[in-house]
């Protein structure tokens, strides 16, 4: 039995749509204490359901764990690579690389486990899956603005190389993520067959 399922599954659904604020904050917090409270049965209920669609608990979990990541901080670790690895051999990565974005909770924290983060989302840049590599391209710049991060230059530089993949998708994913953040070369300006590309096919932000 999956006690964690059995206790928030319903909430959890509800949580975008029918919630209050005050029961957002209410359900954030209650699953914060049931975390800490077991935290290895925390772990392996979690590992039980978090990709399943059916419930989407990683969302508001990554959330309610944010606030308290001296004791989580290496959690976010250990997730990253549970979803890096799970998006290498799904059938739509894109399913599982969504929640690259629950991140963004953590990317100003400066204790050490957000370096980490940065070295994990960096080596994937590279990754020979184009969903993942594309994702990692996407969410890797927004770290770059903590003061904690050691190596933004090497990072950048990296970043900046695939300005000129040879995917025409990761130079359109590089540039819009490079420019959000202020990251660009000086001058530089996205190729107009690059341009043409996303009109004609879409933009290639859906990492599939």
């Amino acid at each position: 039995m999956n006690q964690f399922s059995n206790l928030f599954s319903q909430r959890i659904k509800y949580f975008w749509s029918d919630t209050s604020e005050q029961g957002k904050f209410e359900l954030l917090k209650d699953i914060l204490n049931y975390a800490n409270a077991e935290p290895q049965k925390f772990i392996n209920e979690l590992k039980e359901i978090q990709f399943d669609k059916g419930i989407d608990p990683l969302p508001v979990v990554l959330e309610a764990l944010s606030k308290d990541t001296d004791n989580w901080g290496a959690f976010f670790v250990e997730q990253l690579d549970e979803i890096l690895k799970a998006a290498q051999n799904a059938r739509k990565p894109s399913e599982v690389l969504t929640y690259l974005m629950e991140y963004a909770y953590v990317e100003k924290d400066n204790r050490p486990f957000v370096q980490q983060i940065v070295e994990r989302l960096h080596k994937a840049i590279d990754s020979e899956n184009s969903a993942v590599r594309r994702a990692a391209i996407w969410n890797l710049p927004s770290f770059m603005n903590n003061d904690s991060i050691k190596n933004k230059s090497r990072v950048v530089a990296s970043l900046h190389e695939k300005l000129n993949d040879r995917s025409w998708k990761t130079r359109f994913v590089a540039f819009g993520a490079l420019k959000f953040e202020n990251l660009l070369p000086e001058g530089y300006k996205l190729k107009l067959t690059d341009r043409a590309l996303a009109t004609v096919l879409g933009k290639p932000y859906d990492f599939s």
